[in-house]
């Protein structure tokens, strides 16, 4: 039988497109670091502050442009 780190180690996880663009856009636009959650319906993404937030909300049309995405984009603040 095997271990499950033995398994995980076997498994190519890797993190869907859409967080890794939003990360780097943020990253690149914002100098900021974010974390992001993909759902079915919607993509969260969490700021440290809320001057983040609202700045990364008037720029999610272009965001839902650059992911490709029709999901619904949300920002929560992260405490």
């Amino acid at each position: 039988m095997d271990n499950i780190s033995d398994l995980l180690a076997k498994k190519n996880i890797s993190e869907p497109p859409e967080i890794r663009i939003i990360r780097e856009y943020i990253k690149q636009k914002y100098d900021e670091d974010v974390s992001v959650k993909l759902d079915i319906n919607k993509i969260v993404i969490f700021a440290k502050n809320s001057a983040l937030a609202n700045s990364i909300r008037m720029n999610i049309p272009e965001i839902q442009k650059i992911c490709d995405t029709e999901k619904r984009i949300v920002i929560y603040l992260n405490n």
